[in-house]
């Protein structure tokens, strides 16, 4: 007679934590008469003998040996020894279909979302062990240890006079949760901030609202960010600036740049200026001054404002508001090289010659002061003045150098890749407006001149063994230029060099430029590429054709640039590295990961004002451009908004249509009807959500074809 198998783990559970196989079998058996007395099958002893003789323990022995495999019980002779009572530390992971898994010695432990208990995506909590099915334990959450989120952000869904039901929102399963009002409840809100307590009710959550919102209210959406992607509180511990200070060995032997014409370029609303520049110019030679600000003056290594650096990783930029990495008072004031103000620098001084080769390199601690500082609309309006003021010739004579050391990388392997950003253009606290915007020549500049310190130093630190942290971008995998190809094939495109793929890559580039489909060939060339990453070894960036590479020049609010900062000092002052390579290993594992939490957060905030924008242009047509697809869909790209969405397959209703991965397009079945990367569709939108993040649309023709019907 089978066992079930929650009862051998129960018996499991409650035996001694030392036991042979016959503890268990007995206690097994104990449960399985319980079981009988319970159905009201009193039996007599004898009958009993026969049953407990007939039970297959076969089950238990396989179990068990599972225990044993994965730690939870180890074997001496014939005696076992539970580690623990069946019951585990481990961080819950939720899964979009509603159950969740935790990890314990690499093996899965599955949780049923009725098991969660108050348990979310990524809490560390007590488990326990339940059951053992097909292979699989299964587990159900004791307690929550620590949340991983401490706030949550819920949408109404239904108001009662003594509670209010909210569904959680940017979580893996649609989690409900209430409130009880009282008379503190504000009316007409439709969100609200949520902490979460481990109490339930009728399958929901228990929460406590920390501040509510009413649906047009477009400040929620920072906290929503925020709070989907864990992001630090804007707000350090304060500090003044005489709180802060500089070792007197940092002030001493720094070289004057004060008499040096130095601006800074940078946008309108900035106040963190990383970098300022100079330039000197002779007949035989051309000599560049980046300056960058020396933050790893001020901020010592392992101190409490160093150690909150490391788990920032970087500022986070959303919108109108920044998330600093350090406080305001050293990004926005004593690091920040204003315009006016003596600041400390770390210099790199660049020699080049009229071909744009570097002939020579030093890097100075400096002491500097801004004569001027420039947005980039201002720098532009100066370059392209025909006038011949001071500064216009200065600017004109750096965008000379500029022009010559961008055309020398592209010559040599630097991928030009033309994408235009996006720019939310506010109004009273709300965006208006998202735009296009494309590269000024002003920003090319400063990028140029960034790129050759960056380069620099990078190849400096290599030459002399100093263990570093490097940027790195490898070449892409052959499976990812065998789908370039493809997809290029579709175009009438190919790449003719693969030994010399970046100069492949930028002849596509060049075929491309200005036809319907150019922003798309970038954005496909753009998803092929390997991510970049924060590495110890040197292994270059393909993307920019640079053997050597490093982040040098943003130590305000990039952690790998205060670390290379650090790095380079030490061989500057000939002194003992600040960092061992494992500690660099660990340093660029976590910067990494932080530089994908900020590009994402900064992703979903332009994703979500695109929702609110697109709200007011519902049942509207636009022109578009198919840029990805899926097997649920096809994604479109706006040509005259910077907008993305999707045309669900589910809502094109006059054919069946499948996507063909390989080829890529999709098709209709009966009607042949092909929606191919890169073609030009026009849309009509059907549903912004701000909930979801998430804008639909349907072909504009098929639409209109519904329409009629539903006339006749």
């Amino acid at each position: 007679m089978p066992i079930k198998t929650k009862t051998i783990i129960q018996a499991l559970r409650e035996v001694d934590s030392s036991f042979t196989k016959d503890e268990l079998y007995s206690r097994i058996i104990k449960y399985e008469s319980q079981k009988d007395k319970s159905r009201g099958q009193r039996q007599r002893q004898k009958k009993s003998k026969k049953v407990n003789a007939s039970l297959d323990f076969s089950e238990a022995d396989s179990i068990l040996n599972h225990l044993i495999s994965c730690g939870f019980v180890t074997k001496e002779k014939k005696t076992y020894h539970k580690n623990n009572d069946l019951i585990f530390e481990g961080t819950v992971t939720v899964s979009q279909g509603n159950d969740a898994y935790a990890l314990f010695n690499g093996l899965e432990i599955i949780i049923k979302r009725e098991d969660l208990n108050t348990a979310q995506n990524s809490d560390l909590c007590f488990i326990e062990i339940t059951d053992f099915r097909k292979g699989y334990f299964f587990g159900r959450v004791n307690s929550v240890l620590k949340r991983l989120k401490n706030i949550f952000v819920g949408r109404v869904i239904s108001r009662s006079s003594s509670i209010t039901t909210l569904t959680l929102l940017d979580t893996p399963n649609e989690t409900k949760v209430y409130i009880n009002n009282d008379e503190k409840t504000p009316e007409n809100w439709e969100y609200a901030a949520l902490e979460l307590t481990n109490k339930k009710f009728s399958g929901m959550i228990e929460a406590k609202a920390l501040e509510y919102f009413k649906e047009d209210d477009e400040t929620f959406d920072f906290l929503r960010i925020r709070t989907k992607h864990s992001l630090p509180d804007p707000h350090h511990k304060s500090l003044s600036a005489s709180e802060i200070r500089v070792p007197e060995n940092e002030l001493k032997n720094r070289k004057d740049y004060r008499r040096l014409f130095t601006i800074t370029i940078d946008g309108d609303t900035a106040k963190d200026f990383d970098d300022a520049i100079s330039i000197r110019e002779n007949k035989k030679s051309i000599k560049l001054y980046v300056h960058i600000a020396d933050v790893s003056a001020y901020v010592f290594q392992s101190s409490e404002i160093d150690l909150e650096a490391y788990k920032r990783g970087t500022s986070y930029y959303l919108g109108d508001r920044v998330i600093p990495m350090l406080p305001e008072v050293l990004s926005n004031n004593l690091c920040s090289l204003r315009e006016g103000e003596e600041r400390l620098s770390l210099t790199a001084e660049m020699t080049f010659d009229s071909s744009g080769n570097m002939t020579k390199f030093e890097s100075y601690r400096g002491i500097i002061k801004v004569n001027k500082r420039l947005t980039y609309k201002k720098a532009e309006e100066l370059l392209k003045d025909k006038s011949a003021t001071a500064l216009g010739k200065k600017l004109k004579q750096m965008m000379r150098l500029a022009a010559i050391l961008r055309k020398k990388r592209i010559k040599e392997g630097k991928i030009d890749l033309n994408l235009t950003d996006q720019e939310l253009i506010y109004e009273n606290g709300k965006v208006k407006e998202i735009r296009f915007v494309s590269q000024l020549q002003s920003q090319s500049l400063i990028e140029e001149f960034m790129l050759s310190a960056n380069e620099a130093v990078s190849r400096r630190l290599k030459e002399n063994s100093i263990p570093a942290l490097y940027r790195v971008h490898e070449k892409i995998s052959e499976e990812n230029i065998i789908s370039l190809k493809n997809f290029l094939k579709t175009l009438g495109l190919k790449l003719k060099d693969e030994k010399n793929l970046a100069k492949s890559i930028q002849t596509v580039l060049k075929e491309v430029s200005g036809k319907d489909y150019q922003q798309v060939v970038n954005f496909v060339i753009l998803r092929s590429m390997m991510q970049a990453y924060y590495g110890t070894v040197p292994l270059g960036h393909f993307g920019l054709g640079f053997p050597d590479y490093t982040h040098f020049t943003s130590p305000i609010r990039r952690y790998p640039d205060l670390i290379v900062h650090r790095c380079l000092k030490s061989l500057m002052d000939n002194s003992q590295p600040p960092y061992n390579t494992e500690e660099l290993n660990a340093i660029g594992e976590k910067s990494s990961q932080m530089e994908r939490v900020a590009q994402k957060a900064e992703r979903d905030f332009i994703k979500i004002k695109a929702c609110r924008l697109m709200k007011n242009f519902i049942g509207q047509e636009f022109d578009a451009i198919i840029s990805g697809l899926t097997k649920s869909g096809i994604f479109v790209t706006l040509n005259e908004i910077p907008v993305e969405g999707m045309i669900p397959l589910r809502n094109i209703t006059d054919d069946f249509y499948v996507f063909r991965e390989e080829d890529f397009m999709i098709t209709g079945r009966q009607n042949r009807r092909k929606f191919i990367l890169g073609d030009k569709i026009r849309v009509r939108l059907t549903a912004s959500d701000i909930d979801t993040m998430r804008i639909d649309f349907e072909p504009a023709e098929l639409s209109k074809k519904q329409r009629k019907r539903k006339k006749r």
